[in-house]
C-alpha cells in the first residue's frame, strides 16, 4: 500500500513541477491551396452507413454549414491547430466574382481540434452560387487569437493591387 500511495504522490508531484505549455502567439499561413469542391469530394463510408458528417482529421468550416458545395482556401499553417489557443477566428474576405466591394466572413475554430496544419475554409450556400469554373478576385486571411491580437495575416496578390 505503501508503493501504491508514494507512486501516486510521485506523479502528482511530477505533474505540478512540469513547465505550462507556452500561448502561441503568432502562426504563419505557408500556403493557401484554392478549389471548387462538391458534397461528392468530403463524402466518407462512414457517412454512408451513419448519416451525418465524419470530417476525420480535417477542420473544416463553412458559411453555411449545412451546404457543402462551394469555393474552398485550404490553409496549410507553421503549427498544428490544436496548439491555437481556444477561441481563435478566421477572418476571411473576398472578392468574389459579382462583387466590387469585399465580402467578410468571420469563422470560429472548434473547441475540438485534430492534429493536423490544415483548415478548410469554404464558401458555401448563398455565399457561394456560382458554377465551379467561378473563382474569387482577390482573398486575404486573417488569424485573430482570443484576445483580439493578430496571429498571422495572408492575401493575394490581387489584394494587394
Amino acid at each position: 500500500m505503501r508503493i501504491f500511495l508514494l507512486s501516486i504522490l510521485c506523479l502528482t508531484l511530477a505533474g505540478c513541477a512540469s513547465k505550462p505549455k507556452e500561448a502561441i502567439t503568432s502562426v504563419e499561413i505557408k500556403e493557401v491551396k484554392a478549389r471548387s469542391m462538391q458534397t461528392e469530394d468530403f463524402k466518407r463510408i462512414t457517412e454512408y452507413l451513419t448519416g451525418p458528417e465524419h470530417q476525420g482529421k480535417r477542420v473544416i468550416i463553412r458559411t453555411d454549414p449545412d451546404a457543402r458545395d462551394g469555393f474552398y482556401f485550404t490553409l496549410v499553417l507553421d503549427t498544428k491547430l490544436r496548439k491555437l489557443p481556444r477561441g481563435t477566428l478566421i477572418i476571411g474576405e473576398f472578392h468574389t466574382p459579382n462583387s466590387l466591394d469585399p465580402e467578410t466572413h468571420t469563422f470560429a475554430l472548434p473547441n475540438k481540434l485534430p492534429k493536423t496544419k490544415q483548415v478548410f475554409v469554404g464558401l458555401t450556400g448563398e455565399n457561394w452560387a456560382y458554377d465551379e469554373s467561378a473563382v474569387p478576385a482577390a482573398w486575404r486571411f486573417t488569424i485573430q487569437g482570443p484576445n483580439g491580437e493578430v496571429m498571422a495575416v495572408d492575401e493575394s496578390y490581387l489584394w494587394r493591387l
